[in-house]
């Protein structure tokens, strides 16, 4: 006598074999669950790419300073007066010649075209201190040299340089006073700098006719010195200003474009598993349809209908599978390392250029979805056929 897994493998076999005889129903399901995988990997790869962006490089010890009622740095302004107040607090970060590693910034943006297409767009352009490279010591320059201060002068984010035309050292950048000659191409680990444009602030205060910082960016002597920076600026009436670590103050900031991402990856993957699902159904449904007379011989000979229903179930699941690696596939070749860009979050709509990667995580969800779509489009039709009279489903049809 057979056992139970034996019995299961060996109806299972049966099934399989015979998809050659059904292959237009085998591929209708493959078909639709690898259109599935491929549009959902790919939109999922975009939200994970952006958060991974935005997220990457964010250190705990690393803080930005704001005015107490902006929700972001286009929002805050800073006086001279209140960075340098900023700067002199308790718990920051000294260099060797006891400078407080810290930098008071100005954001705004520069126009820029895209690559392909020609269309205009704007890209942050940050004005930073003369700390600014020991503040973010992941900002590394890959070619070219520094700005000089002072000058009108600055550098670009390899993402940027890569998505953007005319972003190449000895370029120049048409800016509110002229054009800008840009000295060096930086890399900060695929991090939000990387979409970014960076120059002397003072230099930028005095071409922009400005008078007040956006933000101030420094590093904490450790993590526990965020109390002692709250404490020291709640003793102080004259700073009306408040803190973020640097990945509070960027999950604030992209919450809203992250939102949306998901939201799509969401309706359109709802909408396609549906898709799918009634697809594999009404296919499974005509597979077991053209099986029942073999199915009704399997029971007749003595198979218990639990191991028929695992059969059928085992070979949806299998084409399920095969399906979700089909899309997969497909996602990654086309997607996988592409640089797209999209708007940062900041109420000056610049962009942010991120890439697309199809990580395990993500081949795994659709894995998952995939086998969710397959079981229950396998699990009715099979339940239908075991529930069938055996003499029945022998009659010819």
């Amino acid at each position: 006598m057979m056992n139970g897994l034996s019995q299961i493998l060996a109806a299972a076999g049966i099934g399989l074999r015979s998809i050659p005889q059904r292959l237009g129903n085998s591929l209708v399901i493959v078909i639709g669950i690898a259109a599935v995988a491929a549009v959902l990997t790919s939109v999922l790869a975009m939200s994970d790419g952006f958060s991974r962006t935005i997220q990457g490089g964010a250190r705990s010890d690393r803080i930005l300073v704001l005015t107490r009622n902006a929700t972001e740095e286009g929002t805050s302004s800073l006086s001279r007066e209140q960075a340098a107040a900023i700067q002199a607090l308790p718990g920051l970060r000294r260099n060797s010649s006891d400078l407080p590693l810290a930098s008071a910034e100005t954001v705004l943006v520069a126009p820029v075209v895209r690559k392909g297409s020609n269309t205009d767009a704007y890209i942050t352009l940050r004005g930073v201190g003369t700390q600014a490279m020991q503040v973010r010591p992941e900002v590394r320059l890959s070619s070219g040299r520094m700005f000089e201060p002072g000058l009108h002068e600055l550098i670009v984010g390899r993402a940027a340089q890569k998505q953007f035309a005319g972003l190449d050292v000895g370029a120049q950048v048409r800016l509110h006073d002229g054009d800008w000659l840009i000295t060096g191409i930086f890399e900060a680990g695929d991090n939000v700098r990387e979409s970014e444009l960076l120059a002397d602030s003072q230099t930028v205060l005095s071409s922009y006719q400005l008078d007040a910082f956006n933000s101030v960016t420094a590093l904490l002597s450790s993590e526990r010195a965020l109390d002692t920076v709250r404490h020291a600026i709640a003793a102080n009436p004259t700073l009306d200003i408040k803190v973020f670590t640097e990945p509070e103050y960027l999950a604030v900031v992209s919450g809203e474009t992250q939102r949306l991402l998901q939201a799509i990856a969401f309706v359109i993957g709802t909408m396609m598993a549906v898709g799918a699902l009634f697809g594999a159904l009404n296919t499974m449904y005509s597979s077991v349809a053209a099986r029942s007379r073999e199915i009704a011989t399997l029971r007749a000979i003595g198979f218990a209908p639990g191991v028929v229903l695992a059969s059928v179930l085992i070979e949806a699941l299998l084409l399920a599978l095969m399906g979700a690696c089909v899309g997969v596939a497909v996602a990654y070749v086309a997607f996988d390392g592409n640089a797209i860009s999209t708007l940062g979050g900041s109420r000056w709509d610049s962009q942010l250029v991120y890439s697309l990667t199809v990580t395990p995580s993500l081949m795994a969800i659709a894995a998952a979805i995939a086998c969710a779509i397959g079981g229950i489009g396998g699990l009715l039709p099979a339940w239908r056929a075991i529930r069938r009279p055996i003499a029945q489903s022998l009659q010819t049809v």
